[in-house]
């Protein structure tokens, strides 16, 4: 079986997708499901970022809590101040985003998230990346991770979109989800709306 239901999510079991007459490789496979409605969303979300923006930054990281919380405010409130700043020092307003809540070995949940920003007003993430790691620090750390970020444009678009799907992929694993209370959410993210096509879309 390649799917099935768990908390009114579609678990999928496929290292490929079909989506949009597509084939799209993701971080899947036997024993390894994704949440099909979490991944369809961020894949949405990247790709109606890309229609804004001529060239895409992609952003990967994580985010370790301290302590445990039953809701998600403190991941609400760190991505209100991040897009302020965002938007302060790189006049930046349509911001794509996607978060999920996972807890695994250890007693408090820890978040996964990816940006989806303007990559011609960012063109190095080292000053971004500096600033997420000290305003996330009174709340716990963030770890370094490899290769946290692509960027898309005309010229790769095919391959570095591919790339950053199947890396992205990750966030939507069923592996360390509904360890929460009921009314707490597992996932969220943003929600641009497409305002300019270009020949690449999604």
């Amino acid at each position: 079986m390649t799917k099935d239901k768990q908390d009114r999510k579609t678990k999928y079991f496929k290292d490929y997708l079909a989506l949009d007459n597509e084939q799209l490789k993701i971080n899947a496979g036997v024993g390894k499901g994704v949440y099909l409605e979490i991944l369809t969303r961020i894949i949405n979300q990247l790709g109606i970022a890309y229609s804004i923006h001529k060239r895409l930054l992609v952003l990967r990281f994580d985010l370790h809590l301290n302590h445990y919380t039953s809701n998600n405010e403190v991941i609400s409130k760190f991505l209100k101040r991040t897009k302020q700043w965002i938007s302060r020092n790189y006049n930046i307003k349509d911001i794509g985003y996607a978060w999920v809540r996972e807890i695994e070995r250890a007693k408090t949940q820890h978040y996964h998230l990816v940006l989806f920003l303007d990559g011609d007003k960012i063109r190095y993430p080292n000053k971004l990346t500096k600033h997420i790691k000290e305003t996330w620090s009174d709340n716990g750390y963030m770890p370094t991770i490899k290769n946290p970020y692509y960027f898309i444009d005309k010229h790769n678009h095919k391959e570095m979109r591919a790339e950053a799907i199947n890396r992205i992929s990750y966030l939507a694993k069923t592996r360390g989800k509904r360890y929460r209370d009921p009314q707490t959410k597992d996932y969220g993210a943003s929600r641009l709306k497409t305002r300019v096509i270009n020949e690449y879309k999604f």
